[in-house]
């Protein structure tokens, strides 16, 4: 058998940044069979390895080594003392902090000592690739991507690759092949837009979702639970904030709130502006890692939620019973306040993810793939509309006096997103293979 390693030529790696995703992607290329630099800022004299060091004992601690050997793959350092070792590297992923200033300045230093032809990258999932190219020099444009990987690296199958029109031709599939064979991803070609595509959406149908259930009044609990009907994991919408952490909200929300249009739908379920997510991160109830979030450990073991309208805890109640037994079509049409959450969340997002889909992806499988490998959803978007009817979703947002989207319309028009086997392309036009 032939070693990926060798046909897709990343025979050694460099990472530079050995935060937990950092050192997750230097954990996956040992774990893969190439060896690895994880290099980081300079610690104090005596032992100026000691923040990669650091971050590998930290991967090496959560399990996301396949094998001792693995770990012995990678070789610590940092930026300061061995930054010539990248003149080594096939690949080189920067994985430092979301500042562009800090970003450039490094790629600048790269430059200088890498390997012509060397793939360089950024696990960036907030700026954008043509942004962080700018003042760079043309042969640093041409080997440069966004590889956006997802946490944990070694666990999450996913990885968003964005080009530019400064890639060879070529080049941009060569990439993708090597994160499948070498890496053992997904890869999704991305269009350089905020967010790419999983955050894009992901990121709207968690704020809809949220903003949706404060509107209708319903729990945590009772939405989390209808969640669970469209496929998407038992954290629910309120249980995946407490899962990340809420005081991401200000940042990554935030991020594409600036980056985004006013007329972006996005614009109208504004998290950082809500007066209960506010509160929430101002008084450090950022979820599980702080002990309370939308939800808490009560004293005697059980669970507390959020009352969504006062901001104070209640006793979570018994499991919400979901007309039609969780089956998602008879659930959205039921006229209760559970089936009116499922239909407008479904219309939303399946909305948002029609209009937006021409310039973030080629075809809506890709735009599926994604979200349902970066979120862990059973469906994407247009597989669940069309479980329940792409135009049933449209007649939804007709009803409610909303705009169809014309990738919606066309895919009602022809009996759905997938027919035959074949994906609608994200303009409408004509269907590419799965």
């Amino acid at each position: 058998m032939t070693d990926p390693t060798l046909s897709h030529g990343i025979r050694r790696a460099a990472v530079l940044g050995s935060g937990s995703m950092g050192a997750g992607i230097a954990a996956q290329f040992a774990n893969a069979g190439v060896p690895v630099d994880l290099l980081d800022i300079a610690g104090p004299d005596g032992d100026r390895d000691a923040p990669a060091r650091t971050g590998l004992a930290r991967v090496a601690g959560a399990r996301g080594f396949a094998a001792p050997e693995a770990e012995a793959r990678v070789r610590i350092g940092n930026v300061e003392d061995h930054l010539d070792r990248l003149g080594q590297a096939d690949w080189i992923v920067e994985a430092v902090i979301e500042r562009l200033d800090v970003k450039r300045a490094l790629f600048a230093r790269l430059d200088a000592v890498r390997r012509p032809g060397s793939v360089v990258s950024s696990n960036t999932s907030t700026l954008l690739r043509a942004d962080l190219i700018a003042g760079q020099s043309s042969a640093f444009a041409r080997d440069f991507f966004v590889t956006h990987f997802f946490n944990p690296p070694w666990l999450m199958r996913l990885v968003e690759l964005v080009g530019g029109p400064e890639t060879p031709p070529g080049q941009l599939d060569r990439v993708a092949d090597a994160s499948r064979a070498v890496l053992g991803k997904v890869p999704v070609i991305c269009r350089d837009t905020p967010g790419f595509i999983a955050n894009r959406i992901g990121c709207f149908w968690m704020a809809a979702a949220a903003l949706e259930a404060t509107r209708l009044g319903l729990t945590p609990q009772e939405a989390d639970a209808v969640h669970g009907a469209m496929g998407i994991p038992r954290t629910g919408v309120f249980g995946l904030f407490d899962l990340i952490g809420i005081d991401l909200v200000p940042h990554v929300w935030g991020s594409l709130h600036n980056s985004l249009p006013p007329d972006d739908a996005f614009q109208r379920f504004n998290l950082p502006a809500n007066p209960l997510f506010r509160q929430l991160v101002a008084e450090g109830r950022h979820g599980r890692k702080a002990g309370a979030g939308f939800y808490r450990k009560a004293p005697d073991g059980s669970r507390d939620m959020l009352d969504l309208a006062t901001g104070r805890y209640v006793a979570e109640a018994p499991a919400p019973v979901l007309p039609g037994g969780g089956d998602l079509a008879a659930l959205i049409a039921d006229t209760g306040p559970l089936g009116r959450y499922a239909a407008s969340v479904l219309a939303h997002v399946v909305a948002y993810a029609a209009a937006h889909a021409p310039t973030i992806a080629a075809d809506v499988a890709a735009v599926d793939t994604a979200v349902e490998l970066g979120y862990s959803w059973r469906e994407g978007p247009f597989r669940l509309a069309d479980r329940v009817g792409a135009g049933h979703v449209a007649d939804r947002l007709r009803a409610d006096g909303a705009s169809v989207p014309l990738l919606l319309s066309a895919a009602a028009a022809m009996g759905g997103f997938y027919r035959d086997g074949r994906a609608l392309r994200s303009d409408g036009a004509r269907r590419s293979t799965v």
